[in-house]
């Protein structure tokens, strides 16, 4: 019998049984449920795992508990088989925001673990327009609701959440155009949210100020000032801003991304030299620890066809405001709204230093014919995906790129690299596309030009396997109080399978698939 066996032969056995045959195991006798319900075997059960677990922030698997890791490993066994199913089940949908007004929500972010999420929604008042942001709790099911809310002159450009590790605060970083580029600064504290207010649903709205906000405002280039700069993308690490600029060329001229460091304590700023970014046509900034991740395309000439390449470069991350003796934290500044003339002085750029690594895709891509559809956000592991749509080659067709990296104090190296090719209809096309960080999981909207029916699509990877599946996950006229022609934006976490979805009417559905 296999309770006479030693330990050790025991523990060998376990390790070829998958997580199902071990709970079957479990149920046989005492000795095998004790056995096999020890710390030791689930965290080498959890090791053996290609799917992602809903795990605390900043908590390893191997510092919980069984008892912990086995409700986690059984709902992240049953989302990834409802997500693998050809006909995914939609277990639980509620409306977020039910908005008569009409204000559509222009972009939405999960919080890790799917249990915060933020919205940005642009607002017309009074012939100006404003940015209405909010914050939600999704942590109870039955009690969704709105915890915090502020509204700023301007257009909504972009924005980032950052999670303090303890998860009892965040930090909203938003960037606005109000005649001029403006990056304002929320502190929100989670913990001071009371969590019996129930707050009313759009429109009423609760003005809830932040408990500490802040703005930086973004000049020209100082090689450009006749280019006005236009907010791209905000990336945070620690107390640093990392920003993506587009130089819009007003006067029809082609312009550039450039890379801005933006101190959000003192208002303070400083410009990446410029040949960092060159070499890009369209650029991505990720940070990890510290290190800063550069993700895009970069043009290679073969002969007779310009071709491009999907690159990710690597540096360790500056510090483009070291402190002096005399440097202590203040109120921003009063930043000048013109740039420094080059012509009379000198700018001091900030330098990356040199490229720690540089990983290329697989294979290089015709060039026009293809757009990078989305990169995946920051997340604790070092890992990245991106999904890239074809639309020059016949059947249309996409690609999933997955790149996993070892990050040790000096090095970052490549651990691993996997891509998946997979076809979509000529009639169709794909919009507001979302991948998670390992690549398992992603969704998009299809829109096909003969029916002028929209679909939402669903990937599901295998890594175990290295096996895409690609199926509908909401059809155009699902059995659900909207159809996908309505959706203007869309959400995806992961790890948790929530889906949320902004309608062009103002309302918003969240969706769990387990």
């Amino acid at each position: 019998m296999l309770t006479s066996l030693p330990d050790d032969i025991l523990l060998c056995i376990l390790h070829f049984l998958d997580i199902r045959n071990l709970l079957t195991l479990r149920k046989t006798c005492r000795a095998l449920h004790a056995f096999g319900g020890s710390d030791y075997v689930w965290h080498r059960v959890v090791s053996k795992l290609s799917i992602p677990l809903d795990l605390p922030a900043n908590t390893p698997p191997t510092s919980l508990h069984s008892e912990e890791l086995q409700p986690l490993v059984l709902k992240a066994l049953k989302l990834d088989e409802n997500w693998q199913r050809p006909q995914t089940r939609v277990c639980r949908f509620r409306a977020l925001i039910d908005d008569r007004c009409g204000q559509y929500v222009d972009q939405m972010q999960f919080l890790p673990g799917g249990k915060w999420l933020w919205t940005a929604q642009r607002i017309l008042k009074r012939e100006s327009w404003y940015t209405r942001m909010s914050l939600w709790s999704l942590d109870h099911a039955d009690s969704t609701r709105r915890v915090w809310s502020t509204e700023t002159c301007g257009i909504y450009r972009s924005c980032t959440v950052i999670q303090d590790p303890d998860g009892e605060s965040a930090k909203l970083v938003v960037g606005v155009c109000d005649h001029r580029e403006v990056i304002e600064v929320h502190d929100i504290s989670l913990r001071d949210i009371v969590t019996s207010a129930q707050y009313p649903v759009f429109p009423t709205y609760p003005a809830i100020p932040p408990t500490n906000s802040r703005q930086i405002h973004i000049v020209p280039h100082p090689e450009a000032p006749h280019l006005r700069p236009i907010i791209h993308e905000i990336a945070a690490h620690d107390r640093l801003l990392v920003v993506t600029i587009f130089a819009l060329d007003t006067g029809g001229g082609a312009g550039s991304l450039q890379i801005l460091f933006a101190d959000p304590e003192t208002g303070s700023t400083k410009w990446v030299d410029p040949t960092f970014a060159q070499p890009f046509s369209f650029m991505w900034v990720r940070i990890w620890e510290d290190y800063l991740f550069l993700i895009g395309e970069v043009q290679s000439v073969t002969p007779g066809e310009m071709r491009e390449e999907f690159v990710i470069r690597v540096y360790r991350m500056p510090d483009p405001f070291p402190p002096t003796p005399s440097r202590t934290p203040s109120p921003p500044a009063v930043v000048p709204s013109v740039a420094v003339d080059p012509s009379h002085v000198e700018y001091a750029y900030t330098s990356l230093g040199d490229m720690l690594a540089e990983f290329k895709g697989p294979r290089t891509i015709a060039v026009p014919g293809h757009h990078i559809a989305h990169v995946s956000l920051t997340t604790s592991a070092p890992s990245l995906a991106a999904i890239m749509f074809y639309h020059s080659v016949h059947p249309h067709c996409a690609q999933l790129l997955r790149f996993s990296f070892d990050v040790s104090d000096d090095t970052v190296k490549l651990s691993s690299l996997s891509s998946k090719d997979f076809t979509i209809g000529n009639e169709a096309s794909a919009q507001l596309a979302q991948v998670g960080a390992q690549g398992v999981r992603a969704v998009w909207l299809e829109h096909n030009w003969e029916t002028q029916l929209n679909r939402v699509m669903k990937l599901a990877y295998d890594p175990a396997t290295g096996e895409a599946k690609v199926g509908m996950l909401i059809p155009p006229d699902p059995e659900l109080p909207f159809t996908p022609n309505m959706c203007h934006s869309l959400a995806l976490d992961e790890v948790s399978g929530r889906l949320c979805l902004g309608m062009y009417d103002g309302d918003v559905y969240l969706l769990d698939f387990v």
